[in-house]
């Protein structure tokens, strides 16, 4: 099978101004009863920076930095809010449960066995590298997977949070999985072609030892971070591609790595504008990749996180990353 090009979203929404505070506070209710819920989740998307509320619905969340990263209240049984604009006191927030379960939605009969579809399943949301193989879905039976065949597409659906354990990295990640697709492309003489996997939700990362990272971990998190697309944004914002051993080519000639890039401070935003549709990334001159713009100007905040998600496409070893190769948005590399 031709490989298939990757679209990972980390987020649905963010927030295009950065908090002037860090500290968020708010209570959580049940909207039908009025009844303080405990045990809610609240946490910034992408990042292990989060709380559950008290016994009273009440929560209190700090972050070092400004976050433009969405604010996550998720809750079993609720549909999430997402907030971005969160800052001081966000008062009371009211929690539906949700209207319809995935039970009652009516698919056409597929073809495949369940087998063959969490196989696909697990290759295309985890991922094939080491950190890959290595992670596991501990809440595999909750979640659904329905292949189409008109579209040539696998879907998968989950009532609940998918919870992994990265048994590379040391994390245990809560995935709340709002769309998954894979698509196959269109069917040739002796293999498919085209085609795209796309995921799409919402993810709290936890240490998998609270007392103690070990240093296995911290070297594999740091060889993971090195290289990646969030390690790249970040050099890009502050300008220091060639110190981070990022190369850019034009075609197949190299380029000064600014030439083909507008960047603009905009309050504790950075404004990027990539002047052509695709470039060729180089990292420590063995690592190949390509970025396409979809939209060419995006923006990029102080951890590196970048928005409209949906407007690059990576390829090679940056669009290689799947969901258990990534590190928390607050990642901090040694000596940074």
């Amino acid at each position: 099978m031709t490989k298939l090009n990757f679209i990972i979203c980390v987020s649905v929404l963010f927030s295009t101004v950065l908090f002037a505070q860090h500290k968020v506070v708010g209570t959580v209710f049940d909207a039908a009863t009025k009844e303080a819920l405990e045990g809610v989740s609240v946490f910034y998307d992408g990042t292990s920076i989060g709380t559950i509320t008290a016994e009273n619905g009440a929560f209190t969340i700090v972050s070092e930095h400004p976050m433009s990263a969405s604010l996550v209240v998720s809750y079993i049984g609720y549909t999430t809010q997402l907030f971005t604009n969160a800052t001081g006191g966000l008062g009371a927030i009211y929690l539906k449960e949700n209207a319809i379960q995935l039970n009652e939605i009516v698919l056409e009969p597929d073809t495949w066995s369940r087998e063959k579809k969490l196989n696909i399943f697990r290759r295309e949301f985890l991922g094939t590298t080491i950190s890959g193989i290595k992670a596991k879905i501990k809440n595999e039976d909750d979640i659904r997977l329905y292949y189409n065949k008109q579209k040539n597409s696998l879907f998968a659906f989950s009532e609940v949070p998918i919870s992994i354990e990265n048994n590379y990295l040391g994390y245990v990640i809560a995935y709340n999985l709002q769309d998954f697709e894979v698509n196959f492309g269109a069917p040739g003489t002796f293999a498919f072609s085209g085609g795209f996997t796309y995921t799409a939700g919402t993810l709290f990362f936890t240490e998998k030892n609270l007392k103690k990272t070990s240093k296995r971990f911290l070297k594999n998190r740091q060889e993971t971070y090195l290289g990646s697309p969030l390690h790249f944004m970040r050099a890009l914002s502050n300008r220091t591609l060639e110190e981070e051993k990022f190369e850019i080519f034009k075609g197949k000639f190299q380029v000064p790595p600014y030439s083909e890039y507008s960047i603009e401070s905009e309050e504790k935003l950075t404004k990027v504008t990539q002047k052509i549709k695709k470039l060729s990334v180089l990292y420590d001159r063995k690592e190949q990749s390509s970025i396409e713009v979809k939209e060419p100007t995006f923006y990029i905040d102080s951890y590196g996180n970048f928005y409209p998600a949906q407007a690059l496409f990576f390829g090679g070893i940056l669009g290689k990353q799947r969901v258990a190769d990534l590190v928390p948005l607050d990642y901090v590399l040694e000596g940074e």
